[in-house]
């Protein structure tokens, strides 16, 4: 799948030059988006480069102006949303929004790990489970665990374990007692550590803009590992990269070497090679496909229920969207803040794109990360729509 990607793209880039008779440039080091100066002009968003060429965008339209609108009119403290195509890892939708300080857009609010990863993590942590032989049907009792991770949680204790209960439902709900005993009954720090390298954790992420590393820190102390898989603190995340944790799972395993240039021309109007890179093997692709049920209760019975279904536990959208919530609160040098995560991928059987969304709230919440994830499916849909006519059939 993905060679057909790439090779529509050198095909494109092929006929362009041939088109102008002009030879194709190739760059030993590829030029980079000036973010500051992306720009809609004729239907397609346009950005100078740093050798002083010009690229076309993959950005949506639709999808980079809608995301931005609500973000704005919340006026949310802080704000980063992405929108990534699966499987080839076009970006449709790169925001960022600060009505804290409008100094700051989508480099820092979109590409830089400025948060928590908080439970997003648990699809690290769910993907190392089943890659060693835990799957999603497996049950645990337990108790407690709502909005901590204690000493007690971790060890079985039959006079106050009322509930027993699966790994699925653990993602779902984000039972974090669920999660914390059975990483510890089934894995090391070690072995968490791996899987969230292998998930580009503490690794470059190639793009066409700079992106700062999300950090993983997982101790040796079994308390403290059991915290961080469960996702309280020692690791960070950017939305980009939320995005692709997503696409990881929405693709089998393999997460998407994501761009944002369409085409490209250098400074005397010739077209440029685009740099390709190949996918990050991640996973196998039962491991991703049992995540991804898990990630599907999220919607259904799980935390982002009630933004994605009526009290009747109907879907409001037209698709199932698989996902993961994260929330956590912290006081920092800006004021406190309630971090609010939605990670996820639709349509959930047939994925098309996949998405992170990370807010910043202050004391007084104005949404919840799942409202906006809702809404940028819903607009994705639409536009397909559009694009499509009547024929369209919305989960493929």
């Amino acid at each position: 799948m993905y060679d057909g990607v790439i090779m529509a793209r050198i095909q494109r880039l092929a006929a362009a030059a041939l088109l102008v008779s002009i030879p194709l440039v190739a760059r030993a080091e590829p030029p980079l988006v000036k973010p500051e100066t992306i720009r809609l002009a004729n239907g397609h968003y346009t950005a100078d480069l740093t050798d002083g060429g010009r690229a076309e965008l993959t950005l949506d339209p639709r999808l980079q102006a809608s995301t931005d609108d609500v973000l704005r009119e919340f006026q949310i403290p802080y704000a980063g949303a992405v929108v990534v195509s699966v499987p080839d890892g076009r970006v449709l939708a790169l925001v960022g929004r600060s009505a804290a300080d409008p100094r700051l857009g989508a480099e820092q609010l979109a590409l830089r790990p400025w948060a928590p990863s908080a439970s997003v993590f648990k699809i690290v942590s769910a993907t190392a489970l089943v890659e060693h032989g835990v799957p999603g049907a497996t049950r645990v009792c337990y108790h407690g665990g709502v909005s901590a991770v204690l000493p007690d949680n971790l060890v079985d204790i039959p006079a106050i374990d009322r509930r027993c209960d699966t790994l699925a439902y653990g993602i779902g709900k984000s039972q974090n007692a669920i999660v914390a005993k059975l990483v510890t009954q089934h894995l090391t720090a070690t072995e968490v550590a791996q899987v969230g390298r292998s998930f580009g954790f503490g690794q470059p992420i190639p793009f066409d803009i700079p992106v700062e590393p999300s950090h993983l820190d997982v101790p040796a102390d079994r308390l403290e590992m059991a915290r961080a898989s469960a996702g309280f603190w020692h690791s960070t995340l950017s939305p980009l990269h939320g995005a692709l944790l997503a696409a990881t799972i929405a693709d089998g395993g393999d997460m998407p070497a994501p761009t944002v240039i369409e085409s490209a021309v250098d400074g005397q109007g010739r077209p440029e090679a685009l740099a390709l890179t190949a996918p990050r093997h991640v996973a196998t692709p039962a491991a991703a496909a049992e995540v991804g049920r898990m990630m599907e209760l999220t919607t259904r019975i799980g935390t982002a229920k009630g933004t994605f279904r009526n009290k009747r536990g109907q879907r409001l959208l037209p698709v199932e969207v698989a996902g993961k919530t994260g929330t956590l609160a912290a006081d920092t040098d800006r004021g406190p803040i309630g971090y609010s995560w939605f990670v996820g991928y639709a349509p959930a059987d047939h994925p098309r794109i996949a998405f992170a969304v990370l807010l910043g709230n202050g004391p007084a919440w104005r949404i919840k990360a799942t409202y906006v994830g809702r809404h940028i499916v819903s607009e994705y849909l639409a536009g397909r729509a559009a694009k499509s006519g009547p024929g369209l059939v919305a989960t493929r």
